[in-house]
C-alpha cells in the first residue's frame, strides 16, 4: 500500500504572519468588554498615588491609597474599575484622626485623643486601621468609615516578605488577567503585613461567613491565583462588590439616611486636620533644632511641661484654632510624637534598601536606671546629584546579657525586625571590648561567619580613649587626680 506524501512543516515566514495576525485581533478586541459596559476608554492600570511624610498646610496620608473605582449605577458595571470618578476624600486622607463628632469633650481630653479616652464608638473605629488583620468587629459607623476611606494596597515598590520554603506574596495577585490580555486592577484585595496574607475588602465589610480571604487570610502562595480567580467569580463576592460600591456611591453623593451626621462628622474631621497640621509643624520645628519635646510632665500651662506644650500654649495665645482646641484639653500626651517617629522609620529604612548596602556602628551605654542600653546606627552612602554619607540612628535595643552571643542575636533579630537583609552588611565598627572584636567569639566574629564581607573596624574613639587611659595610668599624679574626679562623680 503506498503512503501518502507527509504533512509538511509550516515555514518561519508562516508562523510569523500568524502571529501578527493574532496580534492584531488582539488589538482590535482590546477594551471591548470595556466599551460594551459603557466607558469607552479601556482602564489599565493606574499607579498608587505614593505619600511622604506630612508637613504643613498638606493633607497628606501616611500609606499609600490606590487609585479605587467610583461606584457605578448598574449593578452589572459594578465589577469593571472605573478610574474616572475618584472620591476626592478618599485622595486626602491624612493623620488617622476620629471620625466621630465630639459635641461634649471632657476637660480631662489630650491633644491627640487616645484609644483610652475616646468614646465607645470612636474606640471601636481604633481611627480605621489599614492592617486587616487589626479591623475592629464590623457596625454602621465602622463599615462607613471603612469604605469612605477605601482600600489599601501595597506600594508598587513594596517587597514582600519570604517564607522558608521561598514562597511569598507577588504584586502580579493584584491584577487580573482577560481574555484580551489586558490587566485590570484587584481593588477589593487587600495585603496584611501583620499576618503577610491576603483579603477581600468587600467581603471582609459585608459578609457574615468565615473563610480565609475575611478571617484568618489567605497566604497559600503557590495556589494564590486559582484561588483569587475562583473567589471573585462566586456570587457571593459579586453580591459584595455591589453593596460596597452602592454605598460608596451614596457616600460621594450625601444620600445616606444619616447624612446630618456625617455632615457634622465631616466638620469634625477637618477641625482636627487644621489642629494635626499645626501640631506636626511644632514637632517639625524642635527636630530640626535637635531640641526635646517632652519634660517631667504632660499638662498644659506647668512650670516643666517641655518644649513641644510650651510651643503649644505659645500658638494658642495667637491662633484661633489652637485657642479653641487647648481650651477643650487639659493634658498633653500626643501619641502623633510616636506616629511621626514610626514614620520617619520607614523612611529612614526605605533610603538604607535603595542604598544598598550598609555598615553597622554599635554601643552600649547605661541608663540612669543602670539598663544596658545598646544603640544601633546604621552608615549608608546615598548616590543623589550630591552623594552623602548618611547616618540613621536606628534606636536602642536592651541589652539583657552583655555576651557576645546575646548580643549578636539581639542585632540580627533587629534587622530581620526592618527587614534589611545582613547579607548586604559591609562593615562593623564597635568597641574594643572582648565581647565585641574578640577574634575567636566576639561579635564581630560571630557575625564575618555569617557573613565575610562584613569587616571589622575598631572605633577610633575608643582606641584613643583607651590611649589616654593607659597613659595617664603611668603618672602617679594623674591616677590619684582622675581617682578622685571619679569618686566625687
Amino acid at each position: 500500500m503506498k503512503r501518502g506524501n507527509p504533512k509538511k512543516k509550516p515555514s518561519g515566514a508562516h508562523w510569523k504572519r500568524r502571529r501578527k495576525g493574532e496580534e492584531e485581533k488582539l488589538q482590535e478586541n482590546r477594551g471591548a468588554l470595556l466599551k460594551y459596559l459603557g466607558n469607552p476608554t479601556p482602564t489599565t492600570a493606574q499607579p498608587e498615588s505614593t505619600a511622604s511624610l506630612p508637613v504643613a498646610g498638606e493633607n497628606v496620608s501616611l500609606l499609600p491609597v490606590s487609585s479605587e473605582p467610583a461606584a457605578t449605577q448598574s449593578a452589572g458595571e459594578t465589577l469593571v474599575p472605573n478610574t474616572t470618578t475618584q472620591s476626592a476624600a478618599r485622595e486626602n486622607v491624612s493623620l488617622p484622626v476620629p471620625s466621630e463628632p465630639a459635641a461634649t469633650q471632657s476637660a480631662g481630653e489630650t491633644l491627640i485623643p487616645s484609644t483610652t479616652t475616646q468614646s465607645a464608638a470612636r474606640d471601636a473605629t481604633k481611627a480605621a486601621a489599614v492592617d486587616p488583620a487589626d479591623w475592629p468587629s464590623m457596625s454602621d459607623k465602622v463599615r462607613t468609615e471603612f469604605v469612605s476611606r477605601g482600600p489599601y494596597q501595597a506600594k508598587p515598590h513594596f517587597i514582600f516578605p519570604k517564607r522558608q520554603d521561598g514562597r511569598s506574596c507577588h504584586h502580579q495577585y493584584f491584577y487580573r488577567k482577560l481574555v484580551n490580555g489586558e490587566r485590570i486592577k484587584r481593588s477589593w484585595l487587600l495585603y496584611s503585613q501583620k499576618n503577610d496574607s491576603l483579603y477581600c475588602f468587600c467581603c471582609k465589610l459585608f459578609s457574615q461567613k468565615e473563610y480565609k480571604l475575611i478571617s484568618a487570610g489567605l497566604n497559600d502562595w503557590k495556589n494564590c491565583h486559582q484561588l483569587l480567580k475562583t473567589h471573585e467569580n462566586t456570587p457571593e463576592h459579586t453580591k459584595h462588590m455591589e453593596s460596597w460600591k452602592e454605598l460608596d456611591f451614596r457616600l460621594q453623593k450625601g444620600q445616606t439616611i444619616d447624612r446630618t451626621e456625617m455632615a457634622l462628622t465631616d466638620i469634625e474631621r477637618k477641625r482636627w486636620r487644621e489642629v494635626v497640621t499645626r501640631l506636626v509643624a511644632i514637632i517639625q520645628s524642635l527636630a530640626e533644632r535637635n531640641m526635646g519635646l517632652r519634660g517631667t510632665c504632660d499638662t498644659l500651662n506647668k512650670p516643666n511641661n517641655g518644649n513641644f506644650l510650651k510651643e503649644v500654649e505659645l500658638m494658642a495665645i495667637f491662633d484661633p484654632v489652637m485657642k479653641e482646641h487647648v481650651a477643650k484639653v487639659k493634658r498633653g500626651a500626643c501619641p502623633l510624637i510616636e506616629c511621626i517617629g514610626e514614620r520617619i522609620s520607614v523612611q529612614m529604612i526605605e533610603e538604607i534598601k535603595k542604598a544598598k548596602y550598609y555598615s553597622i556602628i554599635l554601643d552600649c551605654t547605661p541608663d540612669i536606671s543602670h539598663t544596658e542600653q545598646l544603640s544601633v546606627i546604621l552608615r549608608i552612602f546615598t548616590m543623589q546629584e550630591m552623594p552623602q554619607v548618611k547616618e540613621h540612628f536606628m534606636g536602642f535595643l536592651v541589652a539583657e546579657e552583655s555576651t557576645s552571643e546575646s548580643l549578636s542575636s539581639l542585632i540580627l533579630d533587629r534587622l530581620q525586625e526592618l527587614n534589611i537583609p545582613f547579607e548586604d552588611c559591609r562593615g562593623q565598627s564597635y568597641d574594643n571590648g572582648a565581647d565585641m572584636q574578640g577574634k575567636n567569639k566576639g561579635v564581630q566574629a560571630r557575625l564575618l561567619e555569617l557573613n565575610p564581607r562584613a569587616l571589622f573596624v575598631p572605633c577610633g574613639a575608643h582606641t584613643l580613649n583607651l590611649v589616654l587611659a593607659d597613659a595617664a595610668k603611668s603618672s602617679l599624679d594623674a591616677t590619684g587626680y582622675f581617682g578622685y574626679l571619679q569618686k566625687l562623680f
